[in-house]
């Protein structure tokens, strides 16, 4: 950590200070470490691994203009706490010995009464994946199997436009265009709604994803509906995707579905349950996931958990237990049953720079 004596502090501070636009203009530093100890058998051996698992450093904020726009901005980085590289859930990236990995979210764009409109790396597979997915970044995340089959979790330069709110609903349109390459272009639609009762609320997300796959191959295709319910102590929900002519090979189709539930058991203490299946139309193609946890919050950014993740693969699929979000994937031998225990500790902080 870097300590100012305090004249230096005054001078840097005031000159931050002085320097601000006339117009608002709001900056913050955010970030989450995660890092947890793991047991992975993929279903012919096991070991031990020390894994960062989706930490991430950004910046984010917005400066008002003098007309009704605001611009807005994010520059999000994976960081990898080990240093190990290439696998810390970010994406894959060859950052052996770094800190810093692949890029995650980041754009600058502006906003308004018309909605707003960004420019950058944004999600694909992750605008809906994670609509309901209780084990996001930890072992047994649902993308596991969403994502196994190559709709990407997140696309490079991207423009994407999402409508206001209109009484609870709203509209995000993303577009990835072809560059020279025919046929490559990504077009992503995704439809919320969102509505609170006394003392309950209500998620729907509904997409559609067509990923080019280049001249003279189909198009590969996803759709996906999410649900979740949240009432007190507890939560229920899921989804379904199905995805035709997976990687532009015609008739290859794959329908996923998932399920969960947690349960607050303490102000502290929340357990969780969720299953998984996906199944392809070649044969013994069936994967199935479930994954079990406990998170116990020591405050509103610390939380310690467990999670159990197991998956039964037809010996035509390689699924694994631990991969998406959470780093050191280990990718079993076709129908082998991978499994996986971990426990970690995940921080979260959001302080305001200006």
């Amino acid at each position: 950590m870097i300590r100012f004596a305090k004249p230096a502090f005054y001078v840097v501070t005031g000159a931050m200070l002085l320097n601000q636009p006339a117009n608002a203009f709001d900056l913050g530093l955010y970030g989450v470490g995660h890092l947890s100890l793991d047991r992975v058998d993929d279903g012919l051996d096991s070991s031990t691994h020390l894994t960062s698992s989706s930490s991430r450093l950004g910046f984010r904020g917005e400066h008002k203009l003098k007309s009704d726009l605001t611009v807005i901005f994010q520059y999000e980085s994976g960081v990898d706490l080990t240093a190990q590289g290439e696998n810390d859930g970010n994406g894959g990236a060859d950052s052996a010995g770094q800190i810093f990995t692949k890029g995650r979210p980041s754009f600058v764009g502006l906003k308004g009464g018309f909605g707003q409109a960004l420019i950058g790396h944004m999600p694909a597979l992750d605008q809906w994946a994670n609509d309901y997915n209780l084990f996001a970044d930890q072992v047994g995340d649902l993308g596991n199997l969403w994502e196994g089959s190559g709709v990407p979790g997140r696309l490079d330069n991207i423009i994407q436009y999402t409508s206001p709110n209109m009484s609870g609903f709203d509209l995000a349109v993303s577009y990835m265009p072809e560059e020279e390459t025919d046929d490559t272009d990504n077009i992503i639609l995704k439809g919320n709604y969102a509505r609170k009762f006394n003392d309950s609320s209500l998620k729907v997300g509904l997409a559609h994803a067509s990923i080019g796959q280049g001249k003279g191959a189909e198009e590969h295709t996803a759709q996906a509906l999410t649900v979740g319910y949240y009432c007190g102590r507890f939560s229920i929900g899921g989804g379904y995707q199905r995805e035709s002519d997976i990687m532009g090979v015609s008739g290859d189709d794959r329908d996923s579905f998932s399920v969960g539930g947690s349960m607050k058991i303490t102000d502290n203490g929340t357990i969780k349950l969720q299953l998984a299946t996906s199944d392809g139309d070649a044969d013994d193609s069936e994967a199935t996931l479930m994954a079990i946890g406990y998170d116990h919050a020591l405050d509103d950014q610390t939380t310690l958990y467990m999670a159990y993740a197991r998956v039964s693969n037809d010996r035509n699929v390689s699924f694994s237990a631990n991969g998406k979000g959470h780093g050191d994937k280990v990718i079993p031998l076709a129908g082998d049953d991978p499994n996986a225990f971990s426990f970690g500790i995940v921080y979260k902080f959001d302080a305001s720079l200006l």
